[in-house]
C-alpha cells in the first residue's frame, strides 16, 4: 500500500507521517517512509535548489529554467516510483510517501502559468500529467494535512531548515500569494477524486489525525 501525504508547507505534514509511521508499526505490518527527493543525482539538485528558494524556482546565475526545473522534479519522481517505492511495495511494505504527486500539479501549476511559461492552469496542468503519465504506482490514499494561514506561519517561523536562503522563516506577501494560488489548485484536486483524506491539523493534537488515517489503512489492510 503506498500512502501520499500532502500539504502546503507548515501544515504539519511531516508530524503526522512520523505519527502514522509509528502507528503502523505497532500493528506488525512493515512499513517504510519515503522522503520528498531521492539521494540521486535528481534529487541532489532539487535539495540544493530548494535551499536557495523554498519554492524550487530558479535564481539568477542558476543553470536552470522553470521549464527544466519542472522536469527534474518530475525525474526525480519516477527515479523514486521504480528504484524505491516499486521494489518496497514487492517486499510487501506500506510506504508512507511525504509529497507525491498532487505536489508536481499544485507547486508546479501556478509556478509555471505566474512565471509565463504556461498560458493557464489547464494547459500546465495537462502538460504535468502527460509527463506523470506512466508513473507505476498510484497512491491508494493520499492524505493531505491542512491547518489555518495563521498556523501555519507560526509554525514555518519556528522550523529548524538549513536553508541559505535568506527568506526562509520569512513570508512576504509573494509568499502569500503562492500559498493562495497552491490552495486553489489543491482544493480542486480534493474536489475531483474523492479517494483524497483531508486531515485537520490546526489546534488538536498529532494522534487525532493520525488516527484518522490509521482507520483507514486497518480497513484497506484487511
Amino acid at each position: 500500500m503506498l500512502i501520499a501525504f500532502e500539504g502546503q508547507d507548515g501544515a504539519g505534514k511531516s508530524a503526522l507521517l512520523a505519527t502514522v509511521h509509528e502507528q503502523v508499526r505497532s500493528l506488525d505490518v512493515e512499513v517504510l517512509t519515503v522522503e520528498e527527493f531521492s539521494n540521486s543525482p535528481y534529487g541532489q539538485r532539487l535539495i540544493d535548489a530548494v535551499a536557495r528558494d523554498k519554492f524550487l524556482r530558479p535564481v539568477d546565475g542558476e543553470p536552470a529554467t522553470l521549464l527544466t526545473r519542472a522536469l527534474d522534479e518530475v525525474a526525480d519522481l519516477y527515479y523514486l516510483d521504480e528504484c524505491v517505492i516499486g521494489p518496497a511495495l514487492a517486499r510487501g511494505q506500506v510506504v508512507l510517501k511525504d509529497r507525491w504527486l498532487d505536489t508536481i500539479l499544485y507547486t508546479l501549476v501556478p509556478t509555471l502559468v505566474d512565471g509565463g511559461t504556461m498560458a493557464s492552469d489547464a494547459h500546465a496542468a495537462a502538460w504535468l500529467r502527460d509527463l506523470m503519465a506512466h508513473v507505476r504506482h498510484r497512491p491508494e490514499l493520499t492524505v493531505y494535512v491542512e491547518a489555518p494561514l495563521s498556523v501555519r506561519l507560526e509554525r514555518i517561523a519556528r522550523r529548524d531548515r538549513h536553508l541559505r536562503e535568506h527568506r526562509a522563516k520569512e513570508v512576504n506577501d509573494e509568499d502569500l500569494a503562492v500559498f493562495a494560488r497552491r490552495d486553489r489548485v489543491i482544493q480542486q484536486l480534493v474536489a475531483e477524486d474523492g479517494d483524497r483524506l483531508v486531515v485537520s491539523n490546526g489546534d488538536r493534537s498529532i494522534d487525532e489525525g493520525a488516527q484518522e488515517v490509521i482507520e483507514v489503512v486497518r480497513k484497506r489492510l484487511a
